[in-house]
């Protein structure tokens, strides 16, 4: 695989499958896990009438349980593969791997995840793309740690080489980097072209700092 291969590929674009981690009571669902799950069990259901689901479990009862509700809701579990990994969170998007793309095989970026700067417990979240690739849930791929905080929901491509990001959540991350170092670094990791930066997007409350995927 050389450098030039490589493509960070738009969220529109085919996928093999969906990955997610299903609630529980040591989640941020907690207080609201029953209307949660009923979510989580619409959600599967739907997206399993296109393609398939890698639902990620905590341990082998939440498996037993989510498997339970799923099936008493008919959805297709030919579509469905569960794998027992520890998390803290159910947030994939930012916690999951930044895939490229090469041919049919795929490189695995796996950023450093800090609970959004240190807000929340992500110890077992940053290690999540590890335990997936060792559990055998990715083919034709290598994986690529990198030691610097980057999440999923934080960065936005149209899959022809522009990156969208916004500079507050960024800049809260890595307060010590400029603009152009951090451009020259997604671009590099993310074999993008150009990295075009919004000033604005702020939501009062947001624990992500202004994740581009909310502004």
């Amino acid at each position: 695989m050389t450098q030039h291969d490589l493509r960070f590929p738009a969220e529109w674009e085919p996928q093999s499958a969906v990955l997610i981690a299903w609630p529980h009571a040591d989640t941020d669902w907690a207080e609201r896990l029953g209307e949660v799950e009923d979510t989580y069990v619409a959600l599967v259901a739907a997206l399993t009438r296109f393609e398939d689901v890698v639902i990620v479990a905590a341990d082998d009862d939440l498996q037993t349980y989510a498997e339970a509700r799923l099936r008493s809701n008919r959805v297709d579990m030919h579509r469905v593969r569960f794998v027992l990994a520890p998390y803290d969170d159910t947030w994939l998007r930012d916690s999951g791997p930044i895939t490229l793309r090469h041919g049919n095989g795929f490189r695995l970026l796996d950023f450093r995840f800090t609970g959004w700067g240190g807000k929340f417990e992500a110890n077992r979240d940053d290690q999540l793309v590890e335990r997936l690739a060792d559990a055998g849930v990715f083919t034709k791929f290598e994986r690529q740690p990198i030691d610097f905080a980057l999440e999923g929901g934080a960065i936005d491509t149209d899959g022809a080489g522009t990156l969208l990001s916004t500079w507050q959540c960024l800049a809260e991350r890595h307060p010590e980097a400029t603009r152009e170092e951090l451009s020259t670094r997604l671009a590099e990791w993310l074999r993008q072209e150009r990295v075009l930066w919004l000033d604005h997007g702020f939501l009062e409350g947001d624990d992500t700092d202004a994740h581009v995927d909310t502004a």
